[in-house]
């Protein structure tokens, strides 16, 4: 048995030992049966599946790699939920414990990374029902609709999920379609759900509170505005006035009809003439509401026919689509309901979850209304989302953290920022002044920052020049620690080229007073000199340098010294500089004769093996014919030095001789 057998042989429920094995062990050790453990995770570290299918094993543990990597594969987190389904057993009470643990850590990861997957909290929930009961599912549920507190599709499971299992606690019922109320109820598509309360309150024949709700429904600018209008006309034609209006309403009503007769000197009005005026002024009145619905609802049909992808997916939205949700949020702003605003944006951040300036659009809108637990929340959904390779949301939620009074909460948002982007020096300067901020007499935790940095493999050179200069900065003008902040500038001396590194480096050693001023000074120029900065920028610092060397030099030789070679290089270095642009320039005219060598003889051999394939093809006359030519040509054709051939030139299958750089100069 190989190693992928022997993996799947103990993963597998059924697998049974052999007995004849085991005895051995027994008498190997006193009697004592010892068995071998089950892996319970694979060579990546995954939870094993319960499987006796190698390729199986093999497949998710790939899949759990790459996920662990890069969470943001949705395909292969999709790819492991169909393997999941493959393991053994499937996923009953009656399943291996195994199996619905691993079931369980998939849908909580995929989950904690996609929480606006609403196909997958149902599809969860139905699960844990048959694994733990009523209790289980609902669990799920309330998990779902905090990850996804305005899907409509959702809440409508949940609540018909409630309503047959707990059919007789009407009053938990009532309050589930009440918060799904609040998260739903003003979505452009909301029908199914309010079809689903209106039928629970007709199911109970509770009238009067379906007269309520129907009152709130037909309010509202929606899809299916007119058909809920008629259902409202309908109920308030078919019942009571007295049975339907809340007694206070009822009243209203009665006074309005009695003063109108009694304003006409008519007969008192019978209880059929009063319940057909209530009935009659009820309906008008609805009227009115129901011509600035379809009002409202006609003012963002534009905007909701171009929403062409309502729910989340990770697939890029194009850019109209794009446009439409910014136009849309322009016009709801404008319009200045600030609930039907909320609504809009968490609509459009179901769509566009994956867009960073609709959360921190959102955020900007939430921080004018000054609520920071929404706006908290609302940050707290987009780092989730968002990709983490930019680190601004994560940034911006720290700050509300620590605004709210939650440093810990903030500390952990900058610990898992530079867990992800190691060196990410904004990330390093805010978490520094955070651990200043709440710690002004105790520094260590803010220079900790900086320190934890300092040398990480996986940082490059630019990026390690920044946090050196940036922690020695801290250590001379917070720490005033002059002492360590020099220690930490001369960890770059020799390393750094970097125009950030020295002006902080020079700046630091010129506001030292003390006996060695000039020194130290001078030695941070010396390595500006040679740095591998341009020359521009060196000379830059040579006339900063100048001027220094002018202020607080002691030797007028070194002043005029560094004037000449910055201001009027002598002629040794012209001379230098003469001779390195001629070498250069030698250089590439070597290097282009070489290479007009090469084509040369590249042709010549071409021109070979034409001359080649034409002699080929002459016949034994032609060949006879110019031998004779040759035997009878005149004894002058080849006096001389050279022969003809040998002159005649390219076209001849030669080439003349090379001249020499001699020779050249020669001629010349």
């Amino acid at each position: 048995m190989d190693t992928t057998e022997a993996v799947a042989a103990y993963t597998s429920p059924h697998y049974h030992q052999d007995t004849n094995n085991i005895n051995d062990i027994q008498e190997d050790n006193g009697g004592e049966t010892i068995v071998p453990q089950q892996p319970t995770t694979t060579p990546s570290g995954a939870p094993m599946p319960t499987t006796t299918d190698p390729a199986l094993i093999e497949a998710w543990d790939r899949c759990w790699t790459v996920v662990k990597a890069s969470p943001g594969e949705f395909d292969v987190w999709e790819e492991l939920m169909r393997l999941a389904d493959r393991q053994d057993g499937g996923f009953t009470p009656d399943a291996p414990p195994a199996n619905i643990a691993n079931v369980r850590v998939l849908y909580d990861a995929i989950l904690e990374k996609f929480p606006l997957c609403f196909g997958y909290w149902k599809k969860y929930s139905d699960l844990e029902f048959l694994s733990r009961g009523a209790e289980g599912a609902i669990e799920i549920f309330e998990r779902g609709v905090k990850g996804i507190a305005n899907s409509v599709d959702l809440w409508v499971q949940y609540c018909t999920f409630i309503m047959e299992h707990k059919a007789d606690d009407r009053e938990q019922v009532e309050q589930l379609f009440e918060r799904g109320a609040k998260c739903v109820g003003l979505d452009f598509m909301p029908h199914v759900f309010w079809e689903k309360f209106i039928a629970f309150y007709e199911e109970k024949e509770e009238f009067s509170k379906l007269y309520q709700l129907m009152e709130r429904v037909i309010l509202i600018p929606m899809h299916q505005y007119a058909r809920f209008y008629q259902q409202y006309v309908q109920l308030v034609s078919s019942r009571p006035m007295k049975e339907i209006l809340p007694e206070e309403q009822y009243s209203t009503y009665k006074a309005k009809v009695t003063a109108a007769v009694a304003d006409s000197q008519e007969e008192e009005v019978s209880e059929e003439q009063l319940e057909a005026e209530i009935r009659r002024l009820v309906i008008e009145a609805s009227g009115l509401i129901y011509a600035r619905t379809a009002e409202e609802t006609n003012k963002r049909w534009p905007f909701e026919a171009e929403i062409k992808r309502p729910y989340f997916h990770v697939k890029p939205m194009d850019m109209p689509q794009l446009s439409n949700w910014r136009r849309y949020l322009d016009f709801e702003e404008t319009e200045g309901d600030v609930e039907r605003i909320r609504v809009l944006y968490e609509r459009c951040l179901v769509t566009c979850a994956l867009y960073e300036e609709f959360w921190l659009r959102y955020g900007a809108w939430a921080r004018a209304l000054g609520d920071l637990d929404h706006l908290q929340d609302i940050y707290s959904r987009a780092v989730v989302m968002v990709p983490s390779s930019n680190p601004s949301l994560a940034l911006t939620l720290a700050m509300i953290e620590e605004e709210r009074g939650d440093n810990e909460g903030a500390r952990q948002q900058y610990q898992k920022t530079l867990e992800r982007l190691p060196g990410h020096i904004e990330t390093i300067v805010r978490f520094a002044n955070f651990e200043r901020r709440i710690s002004p007499d105790d520094l260590a935790a803010a220079e900790l920052v900086y320190a934890s940095q300092l040398g990480l493999d996986n940082v490059d050179a630019m990026t390690q020049t920044s946090i050196v200069t940036l922690y020695a900065k801290f250590l001379w003008q917070v720490r005033k620690d002059v002492d360590g902040a020099r220690a930490i500038f001369k960890t770059g001396e020799g390393k750094f080229d970097s125009k950030f590194y020295f002006s902080n480096y020079l700046k630091f050693e010129m506001d030292q007073q003390g006996d060695d001023y000039e020194k130290r000074v001078s030695a941070v120029y010396e390595q500006v000199r040679y740095s591998g900065l341009p020359e521009g920028v060196k000379n830059d610092y040579g006339q900063s340098y100048l001027d220094f060397v002018m202020e607080f030099g002691s030797s007028a030789a070194r002043y005029n010294q560094l004037e000449a070679d910055i201001k009027a290089p002598s002629v040794y270095v012209a001379q230098s500089r003469k001779r390195a642009a001629a070498a250069t320039e030698h250089a590439e005219e070597e290097e282009r004769s070489k290479k007009q060598r090469q084509e040369q003889e590249q042709e010549q051999a071409q021109g070979e093996e034409k001359k080649d394939e034409a002699m080929d093809g002459h016949g034994q006359t032609q060949a006879s014919s110019e031998e004779t030519e040759k035997d009878s040509a005149p004894s002058e054709a080849v006096s001389g030095s050279h022969s003809h051939a040998e002159w005649a030139g390219p076209a001849s299958g030669y080439s003349y001789p090379h001249a020499t750089e001699a020779q050249w100069d020669h001629h010349q």
